[in-house]
């Protein structure tokens, strides 16, 4: 599903996508669309995952006179009023696909303004997590240490569980290195 496009990025590997709203798509997308943790997919077989968000009301504060109160009636007295309260989601670029395979790291080209953005299906989050020769493959996870900021190894063990999930045959490594994130976070806590 579509979700967004892309509006700015703060790094090569850090991007800002706006969430459609529901005047520029039929069917708008669901909050679950575009939740902390969800996999991406963007133009030129980019592959993301949403680790903050933002929202954006520039009428916040802005206690001045008004001609109308409601929705319905700014559409009459001003209909060249843009809206211009948005929901951004940032988005950390962990890799891409090549050759039907994840490939983990950093991505060559710079993602165009206004790239779409959609959710990425879940074979697809498998096939992301596989290396050519059908291996398991996380070589992501210290990128997300150092860029996904405070909620980083929340993130990671919230990736680990949905591959224990759609893995099941992965358990026993997955639970090696989720015991090995939850030690790290409970030290890193002490200090």
């Amino acid at each position: 599903m579509r979700i967004g496009k892309i509006v700015t990025s703060r790094s090569h590997l850090d991007y800002v996508c706006q969430i459609y709203n529901p005047s520029e798509v039929p069917r708008p997308p669901e909050p679950s669309n575009y939740a902390f943790g969800r996999f991406v997919r963007l133009e030129g077989d980019a592959v993301g995952i949403i680790y903050d968000s933002q929202l954006q009301n520039p009428d916040f504060g802005n206690f001045g006179p008004r001609l109308s109160s409601s929705p319905a009636e700014i559409r009459v007295f001003t209909p060249d009023l843009l809206n211009e309260q948005a929901t951004l989601v940032n988005l950390l670029i962990l890799g891409y696909f090549e050759g039907g395979h994840g490939m983990q790291g950093m991505p060559r080209e710079v993602l165009p303004v206004h790239s779409e953005v959609e959710t990425l299906p879940d074979e697809d989050f498998v096939r992301f997590h596989r290396d050519p020769s059908s291996r398991m493959q996380l070589r992501y996870m210290p990128l997300v240490q150092s860029h996904g900021g405070p909620a980083a190894m929340t993130l990671l063990l919230s990736v680990l569980d949905r591959l224990n999930e759609l893995c099941p045959e992965e358990r026993a490594r997955l639970g090696v290195l989720r015991n090995a994130l939850n030690w790290q976070r409970t030290i890193g806590a002490m200090r």
